[in-house]
């Protein structure tokens, strides 16, 4: 009796992990394929869905499979979830002419919040490098972070101040540039 038990526990251990590879498998296929197709609509110039993308979907997918929130005891999602921000902005060429991009407008007025980790996703795909700056008064950079051609990453800030700055590309200054408001 012990013997089938033990071949049944296997049995179903090795279904359930071999459905969790192809799960993620379908996932990652989905946003391979999808995020070709957005890279042509952003090349071409097209404006991006203010819907959320397919690719999206499926990025929390193969997120959620991989990395499920914890929960205590009364079911609500663990305190580093809900504290986090999360923004995506892309590089668009428009008219020979590049800007800062989220999915409604151009150069947009991004808000963070103080205290908070911030995660800024940034893709680029055009071919030239550009570097996301984010000034106060002429001083030190609060952020330096550099995006290569035809590339995407993720930048995490945690302001522990508030206020009104200045971000801006520091190869296209003029073009690429806007607010950036750190609230409470």
């Amino acid at each position: 009796m012990v013997n089938h038990s033990l071949k049944r526990t296997s049995k179903i251990a090795i279904i359930s992990g071999i459905v969790a590879v192809i799960l993620i498998s379908a996932a990652l296929t989905v946003h391979f394929r999808l995020s070709e197709t957005e890279k042509s609509e952003i090349a071409s110039g097209a404006e991006q869905n203010e819907k959320e993308s397919a690719s999206q979907v499926a990025n929390e997918i193969a997120n959620s499979l991989q990395n499920k929130p914890e929960s205590n005891e009364s079911g609500k999602q663990s305190e580093s979830m809900s504290n986090t921000s999360q923004i995506e902005i892309s590089v668009k060429e428009i008219d020979e002419v590049y800007r800062w991009s989220d999915s409604n407008e151009i150069n947009p007025a991004i808000t963070l919040t103080a205290n908070v980790d911030n995660v800024i996703q940034f893709t680029n795909p055009t071919d030239t490098k550009h570097a996301f700056i984010i000034e106060a008064n002429g001083t030190e950079p609060l952020a330096d972070f550099d995006i290569g051609p035809d590339s995407s990453g993720i930048l995490t800030l945690k302001p522990t101040t508030t206020g009104i700055f200045e971000y801006h590309c520091e190869y296209h200054p003029d073009t690429m540039k806007g607010i950036l408001n750190i609230k409470p």
